[in-house]
């Protein structure tokens, strides 16, 4: 869904506060005009059913969430394992290229891997954020990949740097194919429909319980409308890893400029 990317490229807190507001307005000012304007007179006679059907209902949609959570939270820890070993395999790469004996072959080689390294940290990022590819990226990798089958090893010592050379650069390859893929598994919207009605049922049969105090009752449904909106907050901030300020950065990249210098 794209609003739940627009979101995510809030600060973590506002997006936190708005969240959690819309739950509040919802469960409280619902359950006031609930009150207020729907007179059941049942209510209280069938308080003990009403109540079996809220837990029920509370129950399942709180496992289909947790699960939900669960299920990010775990692709979330891969996603950012995998970017730290693509950083490392790049790292790798770069130290391949810098001790190559061949110096202009080296010369030749660090300079288009440089200028990858920084179409990554310059220009990817940004596309990322906006979960986009970047073809200016993809053609700069490309680029290096031509550029490594073009070298002649001329020793025996060469051929063995390029051959650990070229297995670096495979595996980076690998590692870049699995962020992309990280990067298009947002939950469906077709996904969105059962966890949104699912929290406006809730609601509502929270707000069916006949509840003598009316104030303790809006205050009971609003924190409850607050609970739901957390799970929602969770649920936005994992389902865009790249996006926003807690989105994963590529700071081994940033790593190897650090160490050009």
């Amino acid at each position: 869904m794209d609003i739940t990317h627009k979101l995510a490229s809030l600060s973590p807190y506002m997006l936190f506060l708005l969240v959690i507001s819309i739950g509040a307005i919802f469960g409280g000012v619902g359950t006031f005009l609930f009150r207020k304007y729907i007179r059941m007179k049942i209510l209280r006679s069938h308080n003990e059913v009403t109540g079996f059907l809220y837990l029920s209902i509370s129950s399942f949609y709180a496992l289909l969430l947790s699960f939900i959570v669960f299920v990010f939270w775990a692709q979330l820890n891969e996603t950012r394992s995998n970017a730290s070993k693509e950083g490392s395999a790049a790292i790798g790469v770069y130290r391949d290229i810098k001790n190559y004996p061949d110096t202009v072959d080296s010369k030749q080689l660090m300079g288009v891997f440089l200028v990858f390294v920084g179409n990554v940290v310059d220009e990817e990022q940004e596309s990322m954020k906006q979960m986009k590819l970047n073809r200016k990226t993809i053609e700069s990798f490309n680029h290096v990949y031509n550029k490594i089958e073009k070298v002649n090893p001329k020793t025996q010592y060469q051929i063995q740097l390029l051959s650990e050379m070229c297995h670096d650069l495979n595996e980076l390859a690998t590692y870049r194919g699995l962020h992309i893929i990280a990067m298009e598994a947002a939950i469906p919207t077709p996904m969105w429909l059962p966890m949104l009605l699912g929290g406006f049922i809730t609601l509502i049969c929270a707000m069916m319980l006949d509840i003598e105090h009316g104030r303790l009752h809006v205050v009971l449904i609003t924190l409850l409308g607050i609970f739901i909106g957390m799970f929602f907050f969770i649920i936005i901030l994992l389902n865009h890893p790249y996006t926003g300020s807690l989105g994963i950065k590529p700071e081994s990249y940033q790593q190897i400029f650090t160490m050009e210098k």
